[in-house]
């Protein structure tokens, strides 16, 4: 049976292709919760090119007009890393709620600075870490609730995609990189099972000739003698699995930003469907990013502003963790 709240009207900044797969994405769920009204970007040709093909009636170009437009209830931020800030900042200041793609802010600075004007003016954000919103997520937490695994003590993360031939991530001033773009998808998922951050933190990996972290390798130390080790490359695939370990098993999390099946043992796995879209997605299980606009809906009609699955104070922590690595490797002159 179908929920009874108000529709939100979403406004799409940006026309990448994850902006594309969102509106895939969105088509899935029910029209009476949601309703794209509008799209901007910088490319008017590319920006009607989207809105045509989803059937959206507005297109602007660049990013004021939508920020600026009373049908507008909610803006998907989806540019570029390094204009996350600037472009959030603008639709919040004009009344917008704001999901906006992670990372939500290039540095702890930003992302506090987001999240205080957020509070300030009372309206919904939320960081786009879309793993926190997939049923294997809920399913997983509560198995370790649960003391299924024991006591958790050694998490190893492996996250390995060949982007280094995409534009953005070969230019530091575009805010590219393997801890931005890979790295903090590792770090929500420690913070996910450990539910604090770590006591410390050692890095090392690679800079391009550019300036841009190719990868990164980090041990990390938590209270209690938990300990964690995570490797991301630019470069290389590698097997992109998640592995907790404690004292009662080990659970290896496929795809583990994404996964759509919980292997708790031989005997015990889950898989869950994605819904299917009208258009080809151009990310790996891209549908999934239903589940994060839903919670958009889910927490706005409750009237929250912010997301307990993935709460402002988090993305804060997040942002200070991505800054230590970001320092530790030689792209930032210092961490916060």
């Amino acid at each position: 049976m179908l929920k009874m709240g108000k529709q939100l009207k979403w406004g799409i900044a940006g026309v990448g292709m994850i902006a594309h797969d969102f509106l895939t994405a969105m088509a899935s769920l029910p029209a009476e919760q949601h309703k794209v009204v509008a799209i901007a970007g910088k490319d008017l040709d590319r920006v009607h090119r989207l809105a045509t093909l989803h059937n959206v009636s507005t297109a602007y170009e660049g990013y004021d007009s939508i920020a600026s437009d009373p049908n507008v209830d909610i803006v998907f931020v989806s540019v570029l890393n390094l204009q996350h800030f600037e472009i959030a900042k603008l639709m919040l200041e004009n009344g917008k709620h704001v999901l906006c793609e992670k990372p939500m802010g290039m540095t702890y600075k930003q992302t506090k600075s987001l999240v205080d004007l957020a509070r300030e003016r009372k309206l919904f954000l939320l960081e786009g870490m879309w793993s926190r919103f997939f049923p294997a997520y809920d399913a997983l937490d509560k198995h370790i609730a649960s003391g299924g695994l024991g006591d958790i003590y050694q998490i190893n993360i492996q996250f390995g995609v060949e982007i280094n031939d995409i534009e953005r991530n070969l230019m530091k001033d575009l805010g590219g990189g393997a801890v931005l773009d890979l790295g903090i998808y590792m770090l929500q998922l420690l913070q996910f099972v450990y539910k604090e951050p770590p006591t410390d933190i050692m890095c090392t990996g690679h800079l391009s000739k550019t300036g841009v972290d190719e990868s990164v390798s980090c041990a990390l130390k938590y209270k209690d003698g938990r300990t964690a080790t995570i490797a991301a490359h630019t470069r290389s695939a590698m097997p992109n699995k998640a592995e907790i370990t404690g004292t009662k098993g080990t659970i290896l999390l496929d795809y583990f930003w994404c996964p759509t099946v919980l292997h708790i043992s031989a005997a015990n796995s889950t898989e869950w469907s994605l819904p299917k879209g009208k258009y080809k997605f151009h990310f790996h299980n891209s549908a999934g990013l239903s589940y994060e606009i839903q919670e958009c809906w889910n927490c706005i009609n409750q009237g929250l502003l912010e997301s307990p699955k993935m709460s402002l104070d988090e993305s804060v922590i997040l942002s200070k963790l991505s800054d230590t690595m970001r320092a530790q490797l030689g792209v930032l002159d210092s961490a916060f």
